[in-house]
């Protein structure tokens, strides 16, 4: 009798997954697709659901590592990292976009030669890994300004706010790097799957009440829109603040926020924090944003070290396989669905 409950369960849930598998490879998109700000859906290839994003009508987990195509202008080597990284067994990469070495005078823009991007989403096409464009137009990255040009000191607006002189530097640079990941969009045969306006968005100062705008936040990614950029639109603030989410008045796609628990003291590689271990990351994002899947756009991998610091071995000692034992299943644990480190 046991025996034949036991089958009989089997086979209920057997007959469970069959039907939502049936339901994903069925091209019943409908509803998987979450409405974008425009109101209208924009495609049906790249969608999501409050437990994952599909592609092309299956689950993905999204497992993205971090590749800055600047910071190795060898477009030959490309495939190289990207075939190195898909070994791994990472099916994504996130890559910024530098504005400054983009548009070195004001309405100039080139984006030739070495800094041409064609070789690159070629290169992640031909190693089967998808990308996350990241074009800013404020970027961070550990770039001289977070990648603002210098001529844009002379600018007197506050910039990132909705400042008109300000928005007027950026229209440019935006349209014309919108454009280009616009064509390698997977709508199009590229790799391109998500795109993030802006960067950590979060923080700010007293002094700079403009900040953060819901309006300044709209104006970007509506720069990416016109552009042509019709994949799911992804944030990622700093922490989990809920600035700008899904329900705001600038409205994201997917929302996201960063992670980086054991901070950048190398000089003290055996020590984490005390509170380092975030065991609220999954009910944070569900009290932000339970509509979109958890994500985690950009978690440590690695420490920087300032000049005269104390060495990359100590970082490596810092954010080694010990903190990735402990630090990366505490986020599968949590069931991270978007995971970028």
């Amino acid at each position: 009798m046991l025996f034949r409950k036991l089958v009989t369960a089997l086979a209920l849930s057997t007959s469970a997954v069959q039907e939502t598998t049936a339901l994903a490879i069925s091209g019943d998109l409908t509803r998987h697709i979450r409405p974008y700000k425009r109101g209208e859906v924009l495609q049906d290839i790249v969608t999501w659901d409050a437990h994952s994003l599909f592609v092309h009508g299956e689950r993905v987990m999204l497992f993205s590592g971090e590749f800055h195509p600047y910071r190795l202008p060898v477009p030959s080597l490309w495939l190289d990292v990207f075939q190195k990284i898909k070994a791994l067994g990472y099916n994504c990469v996130s890559f910024y976009t530098d504005w400054a070495l983009h548009e070195g005078q004001p309405g100039n823009f080139t984006a030739e030669g070495i800094f041409s991007y064609d070789q690159f989403f070629a290169a992640a096409s031909e190693a089967g890994i998808y990308l996350l464009a990241r074009p800013g137009p404020y970027i961070n990255a550990e770039v001289s300004g977070g990648g603002f040009p210098g001529w844009l000191q002379r600018n007197k607006a506050v910039l990132r706010t909705t400042d008109p002189e300000y928005l007027a530097a950026t229209d440019n640079y935006m349209a014309n790097i919108g454009k280009i990941i616009a064509k390698a969009q997977i709508t199009n045969g590229g790799p391109v799957i998500l795109a993030q306006p802006e960067n950590e968005y979060t923080s700010y100062l007293k002094s700079v009440t403009e900040f953060p705008s819901q309006t300044y936040f709209a104006y970007v990614e509506k720069q990416l829109r016109d552009a042509g950029i019709v994949v799911p639109l992804i944030t990622n603030e700093a922490f989990a603040a809920g600035y700008v989410t899904p329900t705001t008045a600038a409205s994201p796609d997917i929302y996201g926020f960063d992670g980086y628990p054991v901070g950048f003291d190398c000089g003290n590689p055996y020590t984490w924090p005390a509170n380092g271990l975030h065991r609220e990351y999954a009910d944070s994002h569900a009290q932000l944003s339970n509509a979109t899947p958890f994500s985690l756009v950009e978690f440590q991998g690695g420490s920087f070290d300032p000049w005269g610091g104390w060495g990359f071995q100590n970082c490596l000692e810092l954010v080694g396989y010990e903190f990735e034992r402990v630090f990366y299943k505490n986020n599968f644990a949590q069931a991270v669905k978007i995971l970028s480190g």
